[in-house]
């Protein structure tokens, strides 16, 4: 069996048994202390964030899954990076804009095609989800005055001239479920 992945100093590796289908074996997953941590800690502002986007539930559940598994292989190069949540959203909404794909897409969804991304994946994470600032910046790996300016910058795009499409948008999306956090 190969080495366990490298954690963070001062941590130790958390490992799961996960029986085989074939033969019955057990196998052992060891996935580091801090990465469980960094799951924990995010888990339940990507579920919010997935069921914005995502109509279907279990497929929002799923992308999420996926998404931290995606983490989960490269979690020793995302660590030696200087922005590990913001390495971790992008696999995060890399997963949940592929499943939002459907015909049946939400109001939030179609805020992506009105703004830029980053705009949208803060004005849902702030407005709708119901994350502070400070959170916001710390789940997108991004500074609190970026995060500020995003939301300007929509605030400044929905009292525009001709933003009706947007104002619609926004209004449909924002009837969503809101998630104090």
């Amino acid at each position: 069996m190969p080495p366990a992945p490298p954690t963070a100093v001062g941590t130790t590796p958390h490992t799961t048994p996960v029986r085989t289908t074939l033969g019955g074996q057990a196998i052992t997953v060891v996935l580091p202390a801090d990465f469980t941590a960094f799951c924990q800690l995010h888990y339940d502002v990507y579920q919010h964030y997935a069921h914005q986007l995502v109509a279907n539930h279990d497929a929002a559940v799923d992308a999420v899954q996926h998404a931290l598994g995606d983490l989960a292989a490269s979690w020793a190069q995302a660590l030696a990076g200087h922005r590990t949540a913001a390495i971790a959203w992008a696999a995060l909404t890399r997963r949940i804009h592929q499943a939002a794909r459907t015909p049946a897409g939400t109001a939030a969804s179609a805020l992506y095609g009105l703004v830029p991304a980053p705009e949208a994946d803060a004005v849902l994470l702030h407005h709708v989800v119901g994350l502070s600032i400070t959170a916001c910046a710390d789940t997108l790996g991004a500074e609190e005055a970026t995060v500020t300016s995003l939301l300007h910058n929509f605030d400044r795009r929905l009292t525009a001239d001709g933003a009706e499409a947007l104002r619609a948008c926004w209004a449909a999306a924002s009837r969503g479920t809101s998630h104090p956090l």
